[in-house]
C-alpha cells in the first residue's frame, strides 16, 4: 500500500504528460497558452494626418479627409507547433472625416506597421487604407486589414522583447503640420 502511494504520483504525471501529446488533436493550442505578444503602439507625430487640395494651402475648405489611429491591435501565435517563431497579425483602427474638397466618396491612405527591436527597425509593412464614405456620412471609423509580421524570436528571447509600431505613411510637409500642432492636434 505504501509503494502505491508513493507511486501514484509518478504514475498521474506520466499520464499527464502522455496528454500533451494529443493536444494538436484538439485544435492549435488546447493545452497551451498563446505566446506572449510584443507590446503595440501607435507613434504620436504619425497618428494624424490631414490632406489638403495642394500643399500651398492649408485652408479648411482645401482639406480633402483628416484620418487619425484610434487604436493598434493584434494577436500572436505561434507559426507550427513546437517552434520558437511567433507571427503577429495586427489591425489599426481609425476615424476619417470627409473634407469639403474631397471630390467623390473614396480616399486611399498609407499606414505603417513595424516592428522594432530598441531603436531598430526589424521589419515594416506599409500597406493602403481604404476610406469609404456612405451618402450622406461625412466621419467613418474602419479598421484596416490584417498585417502578418514574422517577430524574430528564440528560447532566450521572447516577443515580449521586441515592440510593434504604427502610424500614418506622412509626407515631410505633414510631419511638420503634425510636429507643429503637438499631440492631439
Amino acid at each position: 500500500m505504501r509503494l502505491l502511494s508513493l507511486l501514484t504520483p509518478l504514475l498521474l504525471t506520466a499520464a499527464l504528460a502522455g496528454c500533451s501529446s494529443l493536444s494538436g488533436l484538439f485544435g492549435p493550442g488546447a493545452n497551451e497558452f498563446a505566446p506572449p505578444c510584443a507590446r503595440a503602439t501607435m507613434v504620436q507625430n504619425l497618428a494624424d494626418v490631414t490632406r489638403y487640395r495642394s500643399d500651398a494651402s492649408h485652408d479648411i475648405t482645401d482639406m480633402v479627409v483628416q484620418g487619425r489611429i484610434i487604436a493598434i491591435g493584434g494577436e500572436c501565435r505561434f507559426t507550427e507547433k513546437g517552434s520558437q517563431t511567433v507571427e503577429t497579425s495586427v489591425t489599426v483602427s481609425a476615424e476619417f472625416l470627409r473634407g469639403p474638397a474631397m471630390q467623390g466618396r473614396t480616399a486611399t491612405v498609407a499606414v505603417f506597421i513595424a516592428v522594432t527591436e530598441g531603436n531598430t527597425v526589424i521589419d515594416k509593412q506599409v500597406i493602403d487604407f481604404p476610406v469609404e464614405f456612405p451618402p450622406n456620412i461625412d466621419r467613418v471609423a474602419l479598421q484596416s486589414q490584417k498585417v502578418r509580421l514574422t517577430l524574430p524570436t528564440s528560447r532566450t528571447k521572447s516577443p515580449a522583447a521586441f515592440a510593434i509600431i504604427g502610424g500614418f505613411q506622412l509626407t515631410p510637409a505633414e510631419l511638420a503640420t503634425n510636429k507643429q500642432r503637438g499631440p492631439g492636434r
